[in-house]
């Protein structure tokens, strides 16, 4: 290369270079536009401050609604519980539930502010105080129908919220639990009871308590009405065991008496570490939807972005400018809210007297709330682009705002997860993109520095290549010009079915690659939920196995591909590889075996599996060890690999992988082909797996060196320990049985290692173009037709 060629190729870059002051001047322009709107200019600044003291007065004002309503009770039969003023004194040791007032006589408010004739005793009411107690004696209720008619009407129609019945539950006669002849001569039967009142010595009463369950009230009556019964029920026992001379210790033989060691200001601080950081995270992500739709399909409605793209900047520069103000839009909103929601809830809630533990709140820490500001540029960043990116796909402000709403759908469950119960900072949860962030976040306001700047590299390394991502992928939107100015025709379904049936291709379109995946998805996610049993014989494992590989995942695929294109072959990507290519393939499969183990095993030691998920599918791994060796290599190797290739890296795959988009197609196949497997660990280390076989399915343009690759993984997945048992010297020194199954030493790991990156460089190189056809691109010829005759070094896929 000469030195002008280098010198041109250097000022091509530099020209290809945004320049800051480009993006600077689109920078003011955006902002300059978004604030004269006085719709950004309500949702970013006057709604925060004027929404959180609007609904903090609104929660002062419903909190008088809070307070214990009065709820009436009925009791039938009262004089079964109620001290007598006759000749037949009430049991000495046990107190009456109920006492009688007086016609003129005011209940006390200091102990039961009552209305009504009864009332409990103060000792027994406890804390339960908002009753209005009315009693009918057995003697004045009529027949057993006519009661029963009479308590359903009460109940139902809300004349009482609940109504007690105690005639057949409390006798006064030697302690004992029987009623009084008396009273089971007058009682009425009332629904559920048993069709004698008359119980013997040995029988236990029972107290019915008749409430609605469609009544808030009636519910709250219960309650109540249970708390009182049961601590009467506890004087009882106390009073019979003290009769029986048993010490009463032994129903309470010590105190349990928890002792919070944190200071006040420690839980004030967690409970304001879990809160504001959800909060600013939410609004974060909500005030980049509003700007990001404005900016792109807001343009396109107003005919002014295609003046910007005719201007000297770059799409680069564009994306940068247009990027920073809606970055700046989405933290100035989500400042402002955490601020006024600060402010108010601080004030609302001392006056209300919530708090962790039943204690005020008290103010946040400032000093170390300062580490969310930190960790909201670059989530800003990263919500703010992904919103870009979605939003040039759309035409309209409207069609935007649908297009963001799943988005926000799909982001909301990683920005909950972290208020879960026991979700703590490790390197699993570190991990996961936004969530990790999250709890560094946490972490730094609680004070764990040390935790935190332990996990500090990860959630940087996950936090930066989701924004490098999310970057590139809003920069491609801009530059695609289908994307920027798609067809404004409305979208009908007839000229839409006849356009696929009309214009059918050798292969599938990338919509339709996309269908696949979605309709195969959603079809095992049904799907397993049918399945809730494990089959205990080899025909029902079959089934197990057919049903969901063959029905939901390989037909869908064949029909589409059948239907929708003109060339089954083409569109499953079955197309010959060059024989050299063969040992190379086979080799790699048996020496990727022990790095997938490993890489299983560490899966499950960050995110370990619950007993539960182990102890079901404990007899399925059990089936399968008992199960004819043949008949399991087929079910659990070939099928899938048969299947899940076809359709994934077959199908699906040769669709992403058109208009010069092979990255689009490993990524999206290999997310699909993690998501299709229900465990959440065999989800990710299968993705990971679909990654590396994708690479190797745009390597070969073919479909079937993934159908080895995978059935070798599998068979010797399910084969480990039935070679293990063989006891053959030179296996036992490759595969040991431990306490997990079997597994690979670590010398055989390390030599996997290096055997399977020789094997992948060996693969490279014999699908390097070297003036030859790729055979991705010879697909890509019979599908687009005759294409001019460029540089095979700049046709050749690469990643």
């Amino acid at each position: 290369m000469t030195i002008d060629s280098q010198q041109k190729r250097l000022q091509a870059r530099l020209a290809n270079r945004p320049k800051w002051q480009s993006i600077g001047l689109i920078y003011a322009r955006e902002m300059r536009d978004q604030l004269r709107d006085r719709r950004t200019l309500f949702t970013i600044i006057v709604l925060p401050i004027m929404l959180y003291p609007v609904v903090g007065m609104l929660l002062m004002q419903m909190a008088q609604f809070t307070r214990a309503h009065t709820t009436s009770v009925c009791i039938l039969g009262v004089e079964q519980v109620t001290a007598s003023d006759d000749s037949t004194p009430w049991r000495s040791n046990t107190p009456p539930l109920l006492r009688r007032l007086d016609a003129d006589a005011q209940p006390n408010p200091t102990t039961a502010p009552l209305g009504g004739n009864y009332e409990f005793l103060p000792d027994i009411a406890g804390e339960q105080k908002n009753l209005a107690l009315f009693g009918y004696p057995s003697s004045a209720l009529g027949e057993p129908d006519e009661v029963a008619r009479q308590v359903t009407s009460w109940v139902r129609d809300g004349v009482f919220d609940c109504v007690l019945d105690v005639r057949a539950g409390i006798g006064q006669t030697n302690g004992s639990t029987t009623a009084t002849a008396a009273s089971d001569q007058t009682a009425g039967k009332l629904p559920g009871e048993p069709d004698t009142m008359n119980l013997d010595a040995t029988d236990v009463g029972s107290v019915k308590v008749f409430f609605n369950i469609a009544s808030d009230p009636s519910m709250v009556a219960r309650g109540r009405i249970e708390s009182v019964l049961n601590r009467w029920r506890g004087t009882w026992v106390r009073d019979r065991l003290h009769d029986a001379g048993v010490e009463l210790s032994v129903l309470d033989p010590f105190q349990i008496q928890g002792i919070d060691i944190a200071p006040k200001r420690t839980r004030e601080t967690a409970f304001w570490s879990k809160i504001l950081p959800f909060i600013m995270l939410v609004w974060a992500m909500t005030g980049a939807f509003y700007p990001a739709i404005d900016l792109v399909a807001g343009e396109k409605e107003r005919g002014t972005l295609e003046t910007l793209l005719c201007s000297p900047a770059l799409r680069s520069e564009i994306v940068w400018g247009k990027l920073g103000a809606v970055m700046s839009f989405s933290m100035l909103t989500a400042v402002l809210n955490a601020v006024s929601m600060l402010l108010t809830s601080v004030l609302v809630f001392q006056q209300m007297g919530i708090g962790p533990g039943g204690t005020s709140m008290g103010t946040p820490p400032l000093a170390p709330m300062l580490w969310l500001l930190v960790a909201l540029v670059p989530l800003s960043a990263l919500f703010s682009a992904l919103a870009l990116a979605v939003a040039a796909m759309a035409r309209s402000s409207k069609e935007g705002q649908y297009y963001l709403m799943p988005l926000m759908m799909m982001t909301l469950p990683l920005v909950m997860l972290p208020m879960l119960p026991g979700m703590v900072l490790s390197v699993g949860t570190s991990l996961i993109p936004v969530t990790g962030m999250f709890l560094l976040v946490r972490s730094l306001i609680e004070g764990h520095f040390a935790d935190a700047l332990l996990h500090l590299p990860i959630v940087v390394m996950v936090t930066g290549l989701c924004l490098t991502t999310a970057m590139r992928w809003a920069q491609r939107q801009f530059e695609t010009e289908s994307v920027l100015f798609g067809d404004g025709d409305h979208w009908e379904l007839g000229a839409w079915m006849r356009h696929l049936w009309q214009d059918r291709q050798r292969a599938a379109t990338p919509t339709l690659a996309l269908a696949c995946g979605v309709i195969v998805l959603v079809g095992l996610f049904f799907g397993k939920l049918v399945i809730t049993e494990i089959p205990q014989s080899m025909s029902g494992l079959s089934r197990l196995i057919f049903f969901p590989q063959i029905g939901l995942i390989l037909a869908p695929t064949l029909l589409m591909a059948t239907m929708m294109t003109t060339s089954l072959k083409s569109s499953l990507r079955i197309n010959s590889v060059p024989w050299r290519l063969w040992p190379i393939i086979a080799l790699l499969g048996f020496a990727l075996h022990p790095l997938h183990v490993q890489l299983a095993t560490w899966i499950s030691t960050l995110y370990p599996l619950s007993p539960e998920a182990i102890a079901a599918m404990t007899p399925f791994a059990n089936q399968l060890g008992s199960a004819n060796w043949l008949g399991v290599l087929f079910l659990m190797a070939v099928v899938p690999a048969v299947c899940e290739e076809l359709t994934f890296r077959g199908f699906i795959f040769g669709g992403l992988a058109r208009n010069q988009s092979p990255l689009r197609a490993i990524l999206v196949t290999a997310i699909m082909f993690g998501i299709s497997h229900g465990v959440l660990q065999q989800s990710i280390t299968a993705t990971i797996v679909g990654l590396l076989l994708g690479w190797i399915a745009l390597r070969t343009g073919s479909v079937l060196p993934g159908i080895l690759i995978h059935l070798t993984l599998n068979g010797m997945s399910v084969s480990m320990e039935r070679i293990a048992d063989l006891n053959v010297p030179v296996i036992n020194q490759l595969i040991y049985v431990g306490a997990d199954g079997a597994q690979y030493l670590p010398l055989y790991s390390a030599m996997a290692l290096i055997f399977t990156m020789t094997c992948l460089l060996s693969l490279y190189r014999r699908t390097q173009g070297t003036g030859s056809i790729h055979p991705l691109d010879r697909i890509a010829d019979r599908v687009s037709g005759p294409q001019p005759v460029v540089d095979p070094a700049v046709t050749n896929p690469t990643i």
